[in-house]
């Protein structure tokens, strides 16, 4: 998204690295999705995190009555580290789109054991968090362009005197 893939690409090959080196005390649990699971609901408590090792699944936000899709994400990514890090809530739906899934599921309090003894762990999920803030800002900053847009080409509009026909 936006030109940052090589720098995607690159993490989620460490973290597939780092995963494989904590495989044993993570104790990752395969699971499959069919197209329109939803993988963690909008306010639930964050308690496992997941990894999409296949397939793709879209971000859901619920606002009031309507939903936006924020995002759809492909192997590899993690699923849930905003929440866990953040207030311990999901921010928003995963939902599998596009076809089944396979993910590993992985408890957060083991991930955050395997990260006390880790720091290119604790780098790596710094960095991603990160990332996805900064990505999350420049949205922000392109809707509040287009907000300022729409609000300036309806003040020409009002200012421009009506001429009579």
């Amino acid at each position: 998204m936006w030109g940052d893939e090589p720098q995607l690409q690159t993490f989620r090959e460490r973290l597939k690295l780092l995963l494989v080196a904590h495989q044993q005390e993570l104790n990752p649990e395969k699971v499959v999705a069919a197209e329109g699971d939803i993988l963690f609901h909008q306010g639930d408590s964050v308690e496992t995190l997941m990894l999409l090792t296949q397939g793709r699944v879209a971000v859901d936000i619920h606002y009031g009555d309507e939903i936006h899709t924020l995002a759809e994400v492909e192997a590899v990514e993690l699923l849930g580290e905003v929440g866990f890090f953040a207030n311990g809530k999901h921010y928003a739906d995963f939902r599998v789109v596009g076809g089944a899934a396979e993910l590993l599921a992985i408890q957060g309090q083991e991930l955050l054991q395997a990260m006390l003894f880790d720091s290119d762990l604790v780098v790596e999920m710094l960095s991603l968090v990160s990332e996805r803030c900064r990505r999350g800002n420049q949205v922000i900053a392109m809707l509040l362009s287009g907000i300022e847009a729409v609000h300036d080409l309806s003040l020409i509009h009002i200012s421009e005197p009506t001429r009579p026909r």
